[in-house]
């Protein structure tokens, strides 16, 4: 006799069994989507089409590296905020203008005319990783999925917080994810894989970075999982203030924080892979410690949430980092426009989920979302841009002409760069 769980599990799935035949009969006589209340199940037949590796000369050898293209004179921007969605694509943020207003009005990060569409291939896949993405544009290099500031063969390239630094600039990054992650790595580190935490949180403790704000990670299962990570993170209090570093971990005294700064936050309370204060709090303060260096500063804030949710296929949460986002550019361009010397790069480093508005019907007040896929794609991703050098960012470019165009903007001298050091 079967016990009253074993009934339950016995009829859940014959009733799964039954919505997926249902679902097969009616994508073959009736369509792509059955709809049983709120549940949309979708038939979705992946179509192969024949794929070329890029040629050579699309993926130039370090002493390749493609000329300025005209660009002219280098522009007078002395500081550089660069804000990454992670994972927003262009459906995320057309999705953003028409659900978290009203249709016709315009968001912050969006409101310029020197707007871009950015390609986001790698070397070794057409869909990138947030690592190979995170690389192109934090050095101008292409390189393989999972490769942090190296290049395929290991060979280590300059990024631009290096490239800053030479000039006596001030460099800082926030993120709502781990400090370690994938797209804070690139700016900071040079490492053979993205999983490599220990190294990335040894280097990011010698790289010179003044701040460092991000997530502790002592939730996240992989980094749990990483013995070696999990060690250096008990020990982060005093490995950071052994490289001189005020080390905090409560999101409420960032107010107070000063630099040099290695902020570790536990994870929010709405759950995932979020950290620390709002994104605007901790740019501002950011803004206003870095702006006291006389030679400028460059800074890198990154919103995970958006690429978190979209492997979801949450739009509800997917609009909640949008809009965080969308705030902290709009309080940055707040805080800059009296000086008129920061160039504000809104982009991301690919698109995570392809979601599409199908229906949107003012009377009934809602709106229909589909998603292409709950991973990665190939999808172009936009760029907007803010302040002086800001028309070097129009047009469809590539991730790493990104990058070099930053560069060029700062007057940064010899960008791209292979490194004279090794990852190993």
């Amino acid at each position: 006799m079967r016990s009253r769980s074993g009934n339950f599990l016995v009829h859940a799935l014959m009733t799964l069994a039954i919505l997926a035949l249902a679902l097969v009969i009616f994508s073959r006589f009736g369509g792509q989507e059955l709809v049983v209340g709120n549940l949309v199940l979708r038939a979705q037949n992946g179509s192969s089409y024949p794929l070329q590796a890029p040629s050579e000369s699309l993926v130039p050898a370090p002493n390749q590296v493609p000329a300025d293209d005209g660009w002219g004179e280098p522009r007078a921007a002395r500081n550089l905020v660069l804000f990454i969605g992670d994972g927003m694509g262009v459906g995320d943020v057309s999705a953003a203008s028409d659900l978290l207003s009203v249709p016709g009005a315009r968001l912050a990060m969006t409101n310029t005319a020197n707007v871009a569409l950015v390609r986001t291939w790698t070397t070794d896949d057409l869909v990138p990783d947030s690592a190979a993405a995170g690389t192109a544009l934090a050095t101008g290099f292409k390189t393989r999925k999972k490769a942090v500031g190296v290049l395929e063969d290991g060979t280590v390239v300059r990024n631009l917080f290096e490239a800053a630094r030479e000039r006596e600039m001030a460099t800082g990054l926030i993120t709502t994810s781990g400090v370690v992650d994938a797209t804070p790595a690139c700016f900071t580190t040079h490492v053979d894989s993205r999983d490599d935490y220990h190294l990335i949180f040894e280097q990011m403790m010698t790289s010179g970075t003044d701040l460092l704000v991000g997530g502790d990670w002592t939730r996240f299962r992989k980094a749990k999982k990483h013995h070696e990570y999990r060690d250096l993170l008990e020990r982060a209090d005093e490995l950071g203030q052994a490289k001189g570093y005020h080390v905090i971990r409560d999101p409420d005294t960032i107010d107070s924080a000063e630099l040099p700064l290695l902020a570790l936050f536990p994870p929010r309370s709405i759950g995932g892979n979020s950290h620390g204060p709002p994104l605007a709090v901790s740019t501002l303060r950011a803004i206003e410690l870095l702006r006291e260096n006389p030679a400028g500063f460059v800074l890198l804030v990154e919103c995970e949430i958006t690429d978190e949710f979209g492997h979801f296929n949450d739009i509800e949460m997917v609009m909640q980092g949008v809009r965080e986002l969308n705030r902290a550019v709009e309080a940055t361009l707040e805080a800059t426009n009296d000086t008129g010397d920061t160039l504000i790069v809104v982009t991301a480093d690919h698109d995570t989920g392809t979601p599409a508005i199908v229906d949107g019907d003012y009377e009934n007040g809602r709106a229909v979302v589909h998603w292409a896929t709950g991973l990665h794609s190939s999808q172009w991703v936009p760029l907007f841009a803010f302040g002086p050098g800001a028309e070097l960012f129009s047009g469809v470019l590539d991730n790493t002409e990104v990058a070099r165009r930053m560069a060029r903007a700062l007057a940064l001298d010899a960008f791209p760069q292979v490194a004279d050091i090794s990852s190993n």
